[in-house]
């Protein structure tokens, strides 16, 4: 009380009137020489100013307090006393009087976690006497809830000894700061689990969509295989091309979003350029030619012949703007261009142009065709089809080898699409050969595409040949004729069959009446050259060509007509499965395969005997070690999600059953070749088969080719294969229960009503299964129990069940973290959808009738 009232006082005198008549009665004592008078009144306005400063300075804290929203509070660990800074109390919701000024209390407002934290880090800093000390701790606010404060402080006084006296500590409240903190982090995890969603959803998708898909395409191509007639081979053709549609757009869907995840990888391959362009060109060249369109793959001279990329991803690129192209013209032509953009030490900037003469894009279009899911016109989607993220995903893909995509494009004249891409050049191949080995030839193009006869021209003459091009068939006979009348007739005639006459076959007929001065190079197209190839052995031409031509094409034509007239005239075979995929697989086998589901199993088995290789057949990853513990086989077909015991953990069995019998076997040990059978289509999937022993994969649904290939592979085990990028299927039907369209996928009625018996006498058994598996919250059986019973749901269109079954098993895939409650509720949904659909399974049992 006198310390306040002294400090008053001070105030009164020192901070008004005061200081000044002090200072003048002290210059007036100077003046008059009374040093003892000025001494003293020096001493005691240095009294009076000490005091009041200290004074004032108690009251700092309080003013910063007002001014920052901070607590700065001094401690005085002598008393155990704060003696100054109460504004804490303010901070946390307290009036002065509701909590005592003693440091013990202002650490009982601390949580207790924080506050041992702080305590040590308290004690740190009074140990090392340097620096200061930080932490952030929690207070008990006077609403209950706890608030978050940063602590700064520091020793302020010693005592003589050096011990700490006093300590002062700024609080500042960050619990705003910590919020935002706290919702970044809840909004950053929320989008991480949304990608792990995405990611497992469209695995799941892939896998569930592909189980119908068995027996819509491979049912298809066994059927395509057995006698039919035209109308019925047309029906399952068109089946077929559809099933293929909805492939490449769940491919679309699932390349896009693999681009989006950071998860598509690049590889760097040497590659022939010429091949990849005239390959993607080659394998639109039907559809190009149905519609009357030229179709023209031009390198330039000075690309390099061979480069290092990833071919597959420049493939998909041409193919897909081509493909675009060609669906959006009507007539003229569609040309890729190929040049070189730039060229740097070590690789080369190559630039594609892809050009056609459709329906073109409208200025404020252009931009917008290259994001996801867009299309010029919403019209578009409904003439021509498609996702509309073909153009995104090349986008994504050029950006991936270092170049841009743009468009140039005038409505109803046509489109230029042109993309660059970094590429490298193997340095043994970079510089071209300047031979020309028909140096003196003289040719005669006819043709009356423009675009076409340059480019041949062109051709021609990079292999020395003098050419000359007419686009009408009368001129063309008068020329033909004017040089054989001077004797001096042209080396060769390089003639479109399909122009008019007196052009195409009728001047072919006319050359072959007329003493064949010229070798005749016919070129045919993909879609008549059944027909047209027939007629020209008649003829007997020099060579023929099917378009469109490529240079080396070009230059084995001149090789042939140079042989003589004993020519061999290969047939160009165009089919939906070439029997060439087959090849690498002729041996016969000792397959073991590995499949819990029938329908896959009798797909699979006949696919493997129609190449007559020995199958045996395991349900489950048990019975497949059991087998190969008391067999031989050369390959086992591995099916990944099994009950019982699944494909990876089968397949770590016989890899470590191999490990064994190498050590005690005296002659080289070979391995078994073990192929995974997946519809899972994510790359970390690939990796889970390959890092389980597994030796290659075919995707699900099997297709004939696919597995053949694989076959193929196993048999060249010595040799480095390229294994295959997993694909991708389609959307499933939404009814309750479908019998019918499960027939039609199974396509067999004896083998779908023993099936639906099967299921019908183990469907209590399957439920019990599963309830026992959830009761016992093990997640690995429940999991187990929830994908057998999905997979005979959804092999039935029982699609309602199905999706119960699906949410289970997606239920229990985090082991760590399953919600039990949530899997029982899930169960008995499961359950009214199954006693729903029962009556009709008993039903389609005992009549075999279809309801």
């Amino acid at each position: 009380m006198k310390s306040k009232l002294l400090a008053k006082q001070l105030q009164e005198i020192f901070g008004g009137e005061g200081e000044p008549r002090f200072r003048q009665l002290l210059e007036q004592a100077r003046a008059a020489q009374l040093d003892g008078l000025a001494d003293g009144f020096d001493k005691l306005l240095g009294v009076v100013d000490s005091s009041y400063r200290a004074y004032a300075g108690l009251n700092l804290s309080g003013w910063y307090a007002r001014l920052s929203g901070d607590a700065l509070t001094d401690w005085n660990l002598g008393t155990g006393n704060i003696d100054s800074g109460r504004q804490w109390k303010e901070m946390l919701g307290y009036a002065e009087g509701d909590l005592d000024n003693s440091i013990a209390q202002w650490q009982r407002m601390v949580h207790p976690e924080d506050l041992r934290v702080l305590q040590t880090r308290i004690d740190a800093h009074l140990k090392n006497q340097e620096g200061l000390f930080q932490s952030e701790c929690r207070f008990k606010a006077r609403d209950g809830q706890w608030r978050w404060c940063m602590l700064r402080g520091a020793v302020a006084a010693r005592d003589a000894d050096g011990n700490p006296v006093r300590v002062l500590i700024l609080q500042r409240d960050i619990s705003e700061i910590k919020a935002a903190e706290a919702a970044l982090i809840g909004a950053k995890e929320a989008a991480e689990a949304a990608n792990r969603a995405r990611g497992a959803f469209l695995a799941n998708m892939s896998h569930e969509v592909r189980t119908p898909m068995n027996g819509i395409i491979g049912m298809t191509e066994l059927a395509l295989d057995t006698d039919l007639d035209a109308e019925q081979r047309h029906y399952l053709k068109t089946v077929k091309s559809s099933a293929e549609a909805l492939l490449t757009i769940v491919n679309d869907i699932l390349d896009f979003s693999k681009i989006e995840a950071g998860k598509m990888e690049f590889e760097s391959l040497a590659f022939s350029l010429q091949d990849i362009v005239l390959e993607a060109v080659r394998v639109l060249a039907v559809s190009a030619h149905k519609k009357g369109l030229e179709l023209i793959a031009d390198v330039r001279p000075d690309v390099p012949p061979r480069v290092v990329g990833d071919p597959t991803r420049l493939r998909q690129v041409i193919i897909n703007l081509i493909g675009n192209a060609i669906k959006f013209t009507d007539r003229g032509e569609v040309v890729i261009r190929v040049e070189v953009d730039q060229r740097t030490e070590h690789s080369v900037f190559l630039r594609f142009s892809i050009r056609d003469t459709g329906m073109g894009v409208p200025a404020d279009k252009q931009q917008a065709i290259f994001e996801a899911f867009s299309q010029a016109d919403v019209s578009t989607t409904r003439r021509f089809g498609g996702t509309g993220l073909g153009l995104a995903i090349c986008a994504r893909l050029v950006q991936l080898m270092d170049g841009k995509i743009w468009l140039e494009s005038v409505p109803a004249q046509g489109s230029i699409f042109s993309f660059t891409g970094r590429f490298g050049v193997e340095a043994a191949l970079a510089e071209h050969s300047g031979v020309a080995p028909y140096q003196g030839r003289r040719a005669l193009i006819i043709d009356d595409n423009a675009t076409v006869g340059r480019y041949l021209v062109h051709l021609l003459e990079q292999l020395g040949v003098q050419a000359s091009l007419s686009a009408d068939g009368a001129t063309a006979v008068a020329a033909i004729e004017r040089s054989r009348g001077v004797d001096f007739p042209y080396d060769y005639i390089v003639l479109d069959a399909n122009m008019e006459a007196p052009a195409g076959f009728a001047l072919a007929e006319a050359w072959n009446k007329s003493g064949r001065k010229e070798k005749l190079i016919l070129m045919l197209t993909t879609e008549n050259q059944r027909q047209d190839l027939a007629l020209a052995r008649e003829l007997g031409v020099s060579a023929h060509l099917v378009k469109p031509v490529g240079g080396a094409d070009l230059a084995d034509a001149l090789a042939l007509t140079e042989g003589g007239d004993e020519l061999v005239l290969d047939d160009f075979v165009l089919s939906d499965a070439d029997s060439s995929g087959v090849a690498g697989a002729k041996a016969k086998l000792n397959v073991l395969l590995v499949e819990d589901s029938p329908v896959n199993q009798e797909l699979a088995k006949r696919l493997l005997e129609r190449q007559s290789h020995q199958v045996t057949i395991a349900n489950n990853g048990a019975e497949a070690v059991d087998l190969f513990d008391s067999g031989h086989f050369d390959v086992i077909l591995m099916d990944m999600q099994m009950p019982v015991m699944g494909g990876e953990e089968a397949t770590e069995a016989i890899r470590s059953r191999e490990m064994r019998r190498s050590w005690v076997v005296s002659h080289e040990y070979r391995p078994v070749y073990i192929i995974a059978m997946t519809a899972n289509v994510m790359a970390s999937d690939r990796e889970r088969c390959l890092d389980a022993g597994m030796d290659d994969y075919v995707a699900k649904p099997l297709r004939s080719e696919e597995l053949y290939a694989a076959l193929a592979r196993a048999e060249g085990r010595g040799r480095e294969v390229d294994l295959p990028e997993l694909g991708a299927p389609p959307v499933g039907v939404s009814t309750q229960l479908n019998l019918g369209a499960a027939l039609e996928d199974i396509g067999e009625p004896e083998l779908f009503a023993t099936m639906a018996g099967m299921l019908l006498g183990e469907w209590d058994a399957h439920l019990a299964r599963l309830r026992s598996s959830i009761d016992a919250t093990s997640s690995h059986e429940t999991r187990m129990h929830a994908h057998t019973l999905k997979s005979l749901l959804a092999m039935f269109h029982a699609e309602h069940a199905r999706r119960r079954a699906m949410e289970i098993e997606q239920a229990t895939l985090d082991v760590e973290n399953v919600d039990w409650p949530a899997c029982h509720r899930l169960y008995g949904a499961l359950l009214d959808e199954m006693n729903v659909i029962k009556p009709t399974f008993a039903r389609y049992v005992e009549t075999r009738v279809i309801p």
